[in-house]
């Protein structure tokens, strides 16, 4: 098999039985990246030297097997010594002097900073200063957003695997238009620290695989305890956790699936199709499979957009041209605040912190937002409800599969609707894994499956159980990667 072709855990083996080595694995990537580039534009910098000097070093001295893998990281992670721009002209040429935990965590060996929506807003990975990331299955059409980047590398196998990260499904619609795992682990399961703010609350970091085993050996490695992150787990360490989850291949027989009720009116006739066909592999594996109403309904997405954009327009008010970042000159401060974020940011980013400053401003008297975070409040008791009930909760990631570049051109709050199925776990901080469910015989499409809080293993093991049963039935489904 080609190497780039090969999974992480394959990868791992072959590295312990030295049948390769760190460099010809990144050396591999790379000469990928550079096929593949000119077309889907999944990489704002790639980090040649530093990663084949990384590797080399890796290759030298007796580190894990799993740290000598390349990987690829979202530019709004930082990595020492490489420019993190965030996709902004207010970024453009900031170079961090430090590299985020979940970096340093997988031994730092990384391929490039990968294209996103200008700081993580967005759903289609077009609202960016680099131009838009395409799918790698058809070029004209949206890789996802806002780690289109991200998920596009890995489909392309232009690295191995990625870190993107996910604030209401910014990791897991990408990957389900562009066929790949990606997980959204329990809030605060990994650290958050050298990963620029969108909204601290809801923000977190994930790996996207080709398969879900890979997405366990990743997040296993970077998850635990960070003291530069008042967020993260108390738990030190999750080695072995997730992968031992699969290997004992518990499976789904007597769990309760919980099926989101209605979802079929919101969705295509793909994402239908594979939704209720894999409720049925499900029960046929000796789950019980029933119908649920998700909590509270369309607040959820209600609140996931004011909570967001009120912290997004609070974490960005630090760029305000002076202290780092984009400065457009002015006669005294207040103007080169002005003419500075005014330039430096883009249509999308101005829209939302507008929007945000207005949910916190004395307008509403302080009451509007405070309701909001009460509405937040109740959908996390009603999720606990849930979660006592059904083992899993499984529904569509995404309601279609990738849409054209440029559909939303005219109408950009109309894509805000993409999220709908996502941002319940970032709501309540409950792991949700995507995995590829189907397709429309083109482009692929997925489902999530979410469950309690800090039950990610067993997610692991419901998601491996589904994808090795659907796996033939995914692949007549979507189309290749050119």
């Amino acid at each position: 098999m080609n190497i780039t072709e090969m999974t992480v855990a394959a990868l791992t083996e072959a590295i312990e039985k030295r049948e390769l080595s760190s460099r010809e694995i990144t050396e591999a990537f790379l000469a990928r990246a550079d096929e593949t580039e000119p077309n889907v534009n999944s990489y704002i910098t790639l980090c040649r030297e530093k990663a084949l000097e990384a590797a080399d070093k890796a290759d030298k001295n007796d580190v894990p097997a799993i740290k000598k893998i390349p990987f690829a990281v979202k530019d709004n992670v930082a990595y020492d010594g490489v420019r993190m721009t965030c996709a902004s002209r207010m970024l453009e040429n900031f170079v961090p002097e430090y590299t985020a935990e979940v970096v340093e965590r997988m031994g730092g060996i990384v391929l490039g900073k990968t294209n996103l929506d200008e700081f993580a807003m967005g759903s289609s990975c077009e609202k960016s200063l680099f131009g838009a990331t395409h799918n790698p299955i058809s070029y004209e059409y949206s890789a996802g957003g806002s780690s289109g980047g991200s998920a596009a590398s890995v489909k392309a196998c232009s690295a191995p695997w990625s870190i993107g990260t996910d604030t209401g499904g910014s990791a897991r619609q990408p990957s389900a238009f562009c066929g790949v795992v990606s997980i959204k682990p329990t809030y605060g399961l990994v650290s958050r620290y050298g990963v620029a703010e969108l909204a601290s609350s809801l923000d977190t970091v994930c790996p996207i695989t080709k398969d879900v085993f890979d997405s366990a050996l990743v997040l296993e490695n970077i998850a635990g305890h960070d003291r530069r992150d008042m967020t993260s787990t108390e738990k030190e360490s999750y080695a072995g956790e997730f992968t031992s989850a699969i290997k004992k291949e518990y499976g789904i027989r007597g769990l309760r699936i919980g099926l989101m009720d209605g979802f079929e009116k919101y969705c295509d006739e793909a994402v239908t199709k594979s939704t209720l066909h894999a409720a049925r592999i499900a029960e046929e594996l000796g789950a019980s499979v029933e119908r649920t109403e998700m909590p509270s309904g369309d607040e959820t997405l209600g609140a996931y957009m004011v909570i967001s954009q009120a912290e997004c327009s609070s974490n960005l008010s630090r760029y305000d041209g002076i202290k780092y970042g984009y400065n457009a000159g002015g006669d005294d401060y207040r103007e080169i605040m002005r003419r500075s974020r005014s330039e430096g940011f883009g249509d999308e980013v101005k829209r939302r912190i507008m929007s945000g400053c207005y949910a916190l401003s004395e307008s509403h008297g302080g009451n509007f937002f405070a309701g909001i975070k009460g509405i937040r409040s109740r959908i996390c008791r009603e999720a606990a409800a849930l979660f006592e009930k059904y083992d899993v909760v499984m529904l569509p990631t995404a309601a279609g599969c990738a849409f054209r570049l440029g559909s939303f051109d005219t109408n950009p709050t109309m894509l805000y609707a993409s999220d709908m199925f996502t941002v319940f776990a970032n709501l309540t901080g409950v792991p949700a894994i995507q995995l590829p469910s189907g397709g429309n015989g083109t482009l692929p499409c997925g489902i999530s499956l979410m469950a309690a809080a800090n039950c990610d293993k067993l997610l692991f093991s419901v998601a491996h159980t589904l994808e090795s049963e659907m796996k033939n039935y995914v692949a007549s489904e979507v189309g290749n990667v050119r």
